[in-house]
């Protein structure tokens, strides 16, 4: 495998040279890592979380150029140009391990990549990747074990890029990804600071068609999608041994502000009894942008490239007690959670997770 750190800036100084595919370096490196490691607030740190390039042009053209139904042969996995990278997280292959937790913040992903060392392939520098459409990478060690940290912004666009990139660029071979992230609360017996272990969820979407045509509801309401639940198992396992927690539904929505029920006199948003008609038709814990979307796109995966998917969340709000956690509440939280994730991500036995199951099985398209 390349050495991707090869020539490459570090943070505190030194720009990109030559990359892994023959084009400008898009890599960072970050040295010293786990070891007295720079924090979030370090200037070099966000310095170096802004040096963005493009990917190579070649790849770009070739996904934006490629037919809309490309013959695949199902039983092999999508060819992954050595010396290519995917457009939006900007990584080549082997940039990623098998083991991955994303974070919305870069903030976050900077704290708990603090936690990793270097892998041994890259030279005592943790391996850290800012893309130009707004992905920070991280790969390293915990515990001895791979692990990548991606923070990736808001919604369900953005988890569509990481997911499906991530699996063209992470090993051959079954993975795990887990969302870890910030909610509302929508149950006043969930006090804010508690952290919430998705056990499934359900998509909350804006009806476009309601406003067009005055038929059907303003937001339609998804039966729910389950989380692995052996993954989910181990998740809340972890976490309990250091932070409040319980394990409950989410609700995802394709918006922070008209499908999250906030109302807002400039817009006709129809949404004033939204959660009541949620809290009808299921039993959300949580109300988030992500997991549906995670959850949904995992289960969707097949054959021997199969990715399990877990979620945890901390309530920072409640939306029906009005309670909002207090600041230095909410970090000493968000680090405990996060320790334990990467606990529970890399202590995982991934050989465990598909105990039984058949990873040959769905590997060919669907029956016309």
């Amino acid at each position: 495998m390349s050495n991707f750190n090869n020539g490459s800036g570090t943070v505190g100084g030194g720009s990109g040279g030559g990359g892994a595919d023959g084009n400008e370096n898009n890599n960072n490196t970050v040295s010293g890592a786990g070891s007295g490691a720079p924090t979030p607030s370090d200037a070099s740190l966000l310095t170096s979380l802004k040096q963005s390039r493009s990917p190579p042009p070649d790849r770009a053209t070739r996904f934006m150029a490629a037919p809309l139904s490309a013959p695949t042969d199902p039983k092999r996995p999508r060819p992954r140009p050595s010396a290519s990278r995917v457009l939006h997280l900007g990584l080549p292959p082997g940039a990623l391990a098998s083991r991955i937790l994303t974070v919305g913040d870069p903030a976050r992903a900077a704290l708990l990549a603090s936690h990793l060392t270097p892998r041994p392939q890259d030279k005592g520098r943790l391996f850290i990747h800012s893309s130009s459409r707004g992905f920070t990478t991280y790969t390293g060690l915990f515990l001895s074990t791979p692990i990548s940290i991606i923070s990736f912004g808001m919604g369900s666009q953005m988890i569509d890029f990481l997911v499906r990139e991530s699996r063209d660029v992470a090993p051959p071979g079954p993975i795990i990804i887990i969302s870890y992230g910030s909610a509302g609360g929508l149950k006043p017996t969930v006090p804010v600071g508690t952290c919430v272990i998705i056990s499934q969820s359900v998509n909350i979407t804006r009806n476009s068609d309601h406003w067009t045509s005055g038929k059907g509801t303003p937001y339609n309401i998804s039966l729910p999608v389950p989380a692995n639940p052996r993954l989910t198992s181990h998740i809340y396992s972890q976490v309990k041994q250091s932070s409040p927690c319980v394990l409950g539904e989410s609700a995802t929505t394709c918006s922070f502000y008209s499908s999250q029920a906030r109302t807002d006199g400039n817009f006709d948003d129809r949404n004033t009894t939204l959660i009541s008609q949620i809290q009808k038709k299921a039993n959300p814990t949580s109300m988030e942008m992500e997991s549906f979307h995670l959850l949904d796109l995992a289960r969707s995966t097949r054959g021997q490239n199969r990715i399990a998917s877990g979620s945890a969340v901390v309530v920072v709000a409640n939306r029906v007690t009005g309670e909002v956690v207090e600041g230095r509440k909410l970090a000493e939280v968000e680090g405990r959670v996060g320790v334990a994730l990467l606990r529970a991500v890399c202590g995982v036995d991934l050989g465990e997770i598909w105990e039984g199951e058949d990873l040959n099985d769905g590997e060919s398209d669907e029956s016309a």
